[in-house]
């Protein structure tokens, strides 16, 4: 039977609302839609649906499932219970398997299967399981750390055939009660029966050097270990094991524990114990004011220096490399400007392009500011808001940015190797790791004027038992967003604060209240003094702050900000149109104190000097002896996108190239002739709406997850589900399902060394039946032996048409 027809017939039998939840958990299975329950049977067989439900698995679901796939056979029909698992797993119950055995049936992990034939009276009502046909290649080679069967080993490894006979009669030699066994199948048979039995393998034990017991202690974790074969010793433990058969060399360097002696050094079990808990670790704790304290003081240095970010670039826009991303010498320079290190610069740089307050110019190739951002004027708290919610959805790690990659390169700030999908899913995880590990390892929330100081080792072991496949991406990611983390607030003093749970549970407008009752009212004034410095005791409203930055250079940083004043700072204000008497009229109404006399001389000297050579920029000219069509020219309302300026009666400048100037101009009726410029090939524009620095603002917003559905999606595929009713055992014509069910009749074929009659198109066109005998399956093609002819080719799995699974009788296949 097929176990692709037997999974959808068990889908077919669950109700709506199982479907449903089916699907809410596992959404890839109809994305696609899929026409009937033969195709979803079907995807949700296939290796790369099952790694993805398995990513989401927590580590208990994950030993049960485990232990199901290594006790039981879908070829034969080996089935398995709570009951039988029980002994397979330490520290479990029938009570707690049966839960565990219904939530993975419940994901369409494992499917209902009758009981096995050798199944006592009392166990004819238990609830049998068998896993999907490809949880096996998804679990990878060596699951629960076990090394492969003893049969498999044989046939993949001609040395460790060879020697498996030897060692098996020196076991007999030594007084072990085995048979003979003069092939290696044989001997793997007596092998595997005597290590499976408690007392054949205390006897096998007693026969071995003293710290055998000790040596297999440390294939615990994985079935592979280093054991280069000039270090071996004749009498050491590991030569023994394998002189013995009970350890396979893989190469001059590595040995493989088969699964049967691997399970036996276990005490006869898979898991050697099941953790139905997360670990709860010794935390100790702080006090709430000073988390507080050190949260808030956090985000109002992220978004003081995110605002000096925005003035930095406004001036000078960041430049990028031509392999992509902010090279580490103009990192050094916005690290410079901000007084921050480099780490946190390149941080910052990430933060206000995913926020959208950076935009990548593809003219110039630089990052610059989004015109018309509106990040000045929104106060504090709607600042925090667009950074945090911006940081939790946005699909990148900036935390990466400076580590090595595979190749040795470095990834540069905003380039695309710190892009990670993952990334939000990460964040979420840790937010919820974060808010679970807030109460004690009692289980009892800690007082309330206290919070758990969490560490970044303990956040890691809790997710990684969640989801233990999910490991090395949160070894990786996790302790850089945290640190990210508290710089938004979310963490003070390594504890989770208010505003971290709020965000945690998606309640941002509450957090932003919290956090608006929480911020001190911004400033309006400063304090002057007479050395030409500036006080600002705490936030300044950001008009204010915006004026004061303009009109000086602001030094050292903290919530005490100076600003020194310069010929040099007040020239800025000059260039941006304002004069003496504005200055020093700004400076007298924010000001706590009078304006020092140097100060007011600083101005008055500055304005006094400035203008005497001005300066200005012109990209093409238009020079007319008639007047009156020059006057005409500049009190023209379409032409005002052109920014003319008169600088003589007969002299006018502009700001666009000749071309754009030349071809505007004829579009407004006017006949100019070019001066020493080509002839513009297109002259069809109808005004400058580019020029240099115009672009499209480049996004840097997060994509949608491509695997969600709305209750209306789910709801319509269950209703299509129900209409397509369930398939018979050859009514299963999708393209997608039949596609698979030749491979799942594939790979039994292999696992089982049968022929096959594979019915497929040959490069002509042909329609093509042969008996072949199937030897692997991979990239899309499948390598098979044709016996008649005793030669080996290759067939494209597209041509294949049918596969049915053939006798060794009818197939008449030789050895070969």
């Amino acid at each position: 039977m097929s176990a692709i027809r037997d999974l959808a017939t068990d889908l077919a039998a669950r109700s709506d609302a199982r479907l449903r939840d089916l699907l809410t958990a596992r959404p890839d299975l109809v994305l696609p839609p899929v026409p009937d329950f033969a195709a979803l049977a079907a995807r949700a067989s296939t290796r790369v649906s099952v790694q993805r439900a398995l990513e989401n698995l927590s580590e208990p679901q994950l030993d049960v499932l485990t232990a199901v796939q290594l006790s039981t056979h879908g070829d034969t029909g080996q089935s398995t219970t709570a009951a039988w698992l029980r002994s397979d797993i330490k520290g479990s119950t029938v009570k707690i398997l049966d839960g565990f055995l219904a939530h993975l049936h419940a994901l369409a992990l494992l499917r209902r299967a009758p009981a096995p034939p050798e199944a006592s009276a009392a166990d004819q009502n238990r609830r049998f399981y068998l896993p999907v046909a490809s949880l096996a290649e998804a679990l990878g080679p060596y699951p629960a750390g076990l090394g492969r069967e003893i049969t498999q080993l044989v046939r993949l490894l001609p040395g460790y055939a060879k020697q498996l006979p030897v060692g098996v009669d020196r076991l007999r030699k030594l007084g072990l009660e085995i048979g003979e066994a003069t092939t290696a199948d044989a001997a793997a048979e007596v092998l595997h029966d005597v290590v499976s039995t408690p007392a054949g393998w205390e006897a096998l034990l007693s026969l071995a050097p003293e710290r055998t017991r000790d040596l297999l202690g440390k294939f615990s974790v994985s079935a592979v270990g280093a054991s280069p074969v000039s270090a071996e010793d004749p009498g050491s433990p590991i030569q023994w094991l394998l002189t013995h058969g009970l350890l396979a060399r893989l190469d001059a360097s590595h040995v493989e524990l088969p699964r049967a002696v691997g399970r036996a050094a276990r005490g006869h079990s898979i898991i050697e114990q099941l953790r139905c808990d997360p670990p709860v670790p010794e935390l100790r704790t702080i006090r709430n004011s000073l988390r507080d304290n050190a949260a808030h003081s956090a985000v109002a240095e992220t978004l003081r220096l995110v605002t000096d970010l925005v003035a930095a670039v406004e001036v000078f826009p960041i430049t990028t490399l031509r392999s992509g991303g902010v090279g580490v010498r103009e990192i050094r320079r916005l690290a410079d400007a901000l007084r921050v290190d480099t780490e946190q610069a390149a941080w910052l740089v990430e933060l206000a392009a995913l926020a959208g307050l950076l935009v990548l110019d593809v003219d110039t190739s630089r990052w610059r500011i989004e015109p018309g951002t509106l990040w000045l004027a929104q106060d504090r708290v709607e600042q925090w808001h667009r950074l945090a919610t911006t940081w939790l959805d946005a699909q990148r790690a900036p935390s990466l940015v400076g580590t090595q990659l595979t190749a040795g390169a470095t990834v540069n700030a905003l380039a695309a190797e710190a892009g990670r999908p993952d990334a939000p899913h990460i964040r979420s995880r840790m937010l919820a790791a974060l808010a679970a590990l807030s109460d004690d390892a009692s289980g009892h929330p800690i007082d309330g004027a206290m919070s758990a100081v969490l560490q970044t080792r303990d956040v890691v072991e809790w997710l990684t038992w969640s989801q233990p496949r999910l490991q090395r991406r949160f070894a990786r990611l996790v302790p850089g967003m945290l640190t990210e983390a508290s710089r938004l607030g979310l963490m003070g003093s390594g504890a989770l604060t208010e505003l971290g749970s709020l965000t945690a549970a998606s309640r941002h407008d509450d957090a932003a209240a919290v956090l608006r009752g929480a911020l001190p009212a911004p400033l309006r004034h400063f304090m002057l003094q007479a050395d030409l410095t500036a006080v600002a005791p705490g936030y300044l409203e950001p008009e204010v702050a915006t004026e004061l930055a303009l009109l000086s250079t602001p030094e050292g940083q903290g919530p005490a900000s100076i600003y020194r004043f310069s010929a040099e700072s007040l020239r800025r204000a000059f260039d941006d149109g304002q004069d003496a008497s504005t200055i020093l009229s700004f400076l007298a109404r924010h000001s706590a104190t009078d304006v020092p006399q140097p100060l007011k001389y600083l101005v008055d000297d500055t304005a006094s000097r400035y203008g005497r050579l001005r300066v200005g920029r012109a990209s093409s000219y238009v020079r007319s002896d008639d007047d009156a069509a020059l006057s005409a020219l500049l009190t023209d309302p379409r032409a005002a996108a052109l920014g003319l300026v008169q600088l003589a009666p007969t002299v006018v400048i502009s700001q666009a190239s000749g071309p754009e100037l030349a071809a505007v101009l004829r579009d407004l009726g006017y006949a100019p002739a070019l001066e020493g410029l080509a002839v513009p090939s297109s002259p069809g524009r109808s005004g400058p709406a580019g020029g240099p620095g115009s672009v499209t603002a480049a996004s840097s917003r997060v994509t949608l997850n491509p695997w969600t559905l709305s209750s209306e999606d789910i709801a319509n595929q269950v209703a299509v589900l129900r209409g397509a009713g369930v398939a018979p055992a050859d009514g299963m014509s999708t393209t997608e399902s039949d596609t698979l069910l030749g491979l799942e009749t594939l790979r039994k074929a292999i696992r089982l060394r049968r022929p096959v009659r594979l019915g497929f198109a040959d490069s002509q066109g042909n329609s093509t039946r042969q008996v072949l005998v199937p030897l692997s399956v991979s990239g899309g093609r499948v390598r098979v032996i044709d016996p008649a002819n005793e030669v080996e080719k290759v067939v494209s799995i597209h041509r294949i048409m049918d596969v049915e699974l053939l006798s060794i009788d009818e197939g008449a296949v030789t050895d070969a």
